[in-house]
């Protein structure tokens, strides 16, 4: 018998406006499944391309009837892509509800306590992805970005072969939506597919690739680098107030001096050279960083 989905809506919340904010969630079940699987986009409002991936990628399992249980949800944060500051979608933060806290919503243990809108959105989703032995949350990351993966060291075998350029293994969990699902007993990958606040018809299939590597439509493929998250990721940060603006590109390889970014100053104007010698791994959103604002973040060799 071939399977098909059944989509279920959920009500999170309602404004006074009667605006409507709700979840829909894509169910799958095989008749030989031995474990199920919890797929999910757009946790931050922003983060576009995991949105599209879901939904696409929903026609492949049915067209190669997967033998996994399958919980699909799309668009998992509708009030964080409903919030916008004139125009422009901010996304990482309930600005609406919770102006005073603003509370990352990718971030469990300040949330799932919480008797408000945020508690409740978040207490759904994790109880939706309760009975899922693998958990995949799709993210992007920055104004500019390499493809790379977060997962623990112990499962970085299941990230690797995909297809992305970088897998990152942390031994100290965060309290992110995938790191918590890890803890309960899971295998629990955090995709950062692409640049945030926009969306790329090749974004959307090379993520669809590295999709149908991990479920075995496509073949593995090599040339991930493993990175280690507590000794190799550094932050980067203005060393003054200024307008920058960069001289390479997200993925390209540096070595330590080499001048990478011009920051315009009302004094002058400075040569930022690296201060790492590996691979920039994705630009922050400022083009106008205040003094010790973070720019960027590298894989250090």
């Amino acid at each position: 018998m071939t399977q098909k989905f059944t989509c279920e809506t959920l009500p999170l919340h309602s404004t006074a406006s009667n605006t409507k904010f709700e979840i829909d969630v894509w169910r799958y079940t095989h008749p030989d499944a031995t474990k199920t699987v919890y797929l999910q986009g757009g946790i931050h409002g922003i983060e576009l391309t995991g949105i599209p991936v879901v939904y696409e990628f929903i026609k492949e399992i049915e067209k190669h009837q997967l033998a996994y249980n399958f919980i699909c949800v799309p668009l998992s944060n509708p009030m964080g892509m409903d919030s916008q500051i004139m125009g422009v979608q901010t996304g990482y933060n309930n600005i609406h509800t919770n102006q005073q806290n603003c509370y990352n919503w990718n971030r469990i243990t300040n949330l799932k306590d919480e008797p408000n809108q945020e508690g409740s959105w978040i207490r759904t989703l994790l109880e939706l992805a309760d009975p899922a032995n693998i958990i995949l949350d799709l993210h992007t990351a920055g104004v500019e970005t390499v493809p790379h993966i977060y997962s623990h060291v112990t499962e970085k075998k299941y990230a690797e072969g995909l297809g992305i350029p970088h897998i990152l293994t942390w031994n100290n969990s965060s309290y992110s939506f995938a790191d918590t699902q890890h803890q309960l007993g899971k295998i629990a990958l955090t995709f950062e597919l692409s640049s945030s606040r926009v969306l790329l018809k090749e974004w959307v299939e090379d993520s669809l690739k590295y999709l149908r590597r991990f479920f075995g439509i496509l073949p593995k493929t090599k040339g991930s680098t493993i990175w280690q998250v507590e000794r190799q990721l550094k932050k980067w940060y203005s060393p003054k107030g200024g307008v920058i603006c960069w001289n390479i590109d997200a993925g390209d390889s540096v070595l330590d001096g080499d001048v990478i970014a011009t920051l315009y100053t009302r004094q002058e104007r400075v040569l930022l050279k690296s201060p790492y010698k590996g691979v920039l791994l994705l630009k922050n959103p400022s083009h106008a960083p205040h003094e010790r604002q973070e720019l960027a973040k590298f894989l250090v060799e």
